[in-house]
């Protein structure tokens, strides 16, 4: 995990890349975000790369979501992996999504049963999704479900599989409102509803406990989502932790800036490096999101010398 967790005190860019099985990509509901088909997405990695971003969050979108899907040495996820990796070896950081949401027509993050919980169940199914991508070549797994013993759970499995990918779990995961446009792009049924599992808005002391546990069962890093409402959180994760902090400014955070620029209410690119300069003095690691346009277009204004310190400097 060296190229995830180099060059410590700067703050970097974690881009998130939506993959399916179709032949093509189509627009996503998040502006300048597409659902890519196998090939479009490692003709994006190959563009990215060339301006110096490298980092990618890989959720899937499934029409037809199962659990099972990721058994297929078929399945989109595995074949991005596999590629990139034989592409680009240690050059790119992939990141793969374990969430349950994508595989389960329900949209839950969890498995459930007449409205209750299956934990042991829940856990299987993320350490099944976790030794599949780690085996094609995931750097690292990043699990949500909101459950205290994840990042254990899944981190057992990848050892008993001799598979050493990273743990990054979502671990101050809250109850937002905000994840609306996210859940279109996966085509979840769920829409603007609130999953009760996830952490009450109003008590951080729960999601920060939360955080300590996943680091003790062996979190390489953790992620803190949403961001800015919870840039208090972040701040005293940042405190609290003996590993890096990620912060993911989620879809309805982006896309309410997108609007508000679309209306001529605020310039976008400067916007964004503000509150990426928030995240910054939080103690952030990485930004996990959408804009990674702007944050390459922001580098790329800059003169080589300050070009080299865009990234702790701008935003």
């Amino acid at each position: 995990m060296t190229s995830l967790l180099s060059s410590p005190g700067r703050l970097d860019y974690i881009e998130c890349l939506f993959v399916s099985d179709a032949a093509l990509p189509r627009p996503s509901a998040i502006p300048g975000s597409a659902v890519h088909s196998v090939e479009s997405a490692l003709s994006h990695i190959a563009a990215r790369l060339d301006r110096g971003l490298s980092h990618w969050l890989v959720v899937a979108v499934n029409e037809h979501p199962d659990l099972s899907l990721a058994d297929s040495p078929h399945f989109c996820v595995k074949r991005l992996l596999r590629e990139a990796r034989r592409r680009w070896g240690k050059a790119v950081t992939l990141i793969a999504d374990v969430g349950l949401s994508p595989y389960q027509s329900s949209g839950q993050s969890v498995i459930q049963a007449e409205g209750t919980i299956d934990v042991e169940a829940s856990y299987a199914a993320a350490a099944d999704l976790a030794c599949h991508f780690a085996e094609a070549g995931a750097d690292a797994v990043a699990p949500c479900l909101s459950l205290p013993q994840q990042t254990a759970a899944i981190r057992q499995a990848l050892d008993l599989q001799g598979l050493s990918a990273g743990l990054i779990p979502y671990s101050t995961k809250f109850s937002s409102s905000l994840y609306g446009p996210y859940r279109q792009a996966i085509g979840s049924r769920l829409g603007l509803m609130r999953k009760a599992y996830q952490f009450d808005y109003d008590d951080a002391g729960l999601a920060l406990d939360q955080l300590e546990h996943d680091i003790a069962q062996g979190a390489e890093a953790t992620i803190v989502k949403p961001a800015l409402p919870y840039l208090d959180v972040l701040a005293e994760a940042c405190r609290r932790s003996s590993r890096p902090v990620a912060v993911y400014h989620v879809s309805g955070e982006y896309c309410m800036a997108v609007l508000a620029a679309q209306a001529g209410l605020l310039d976008l690119d400067d916007y964004l490096a503000e509150i990426h300069a928030a995240f910054r003095r939080c103690g952030a690691r990485w930004v996990i999101g959408y804009a990674a346009e702007a944050f390459l277009a922001a580098a790329e204004s800059q003169s080589p010398a300050e070009s080299q310190n865009c990234a702790e400097s701008q935003i």
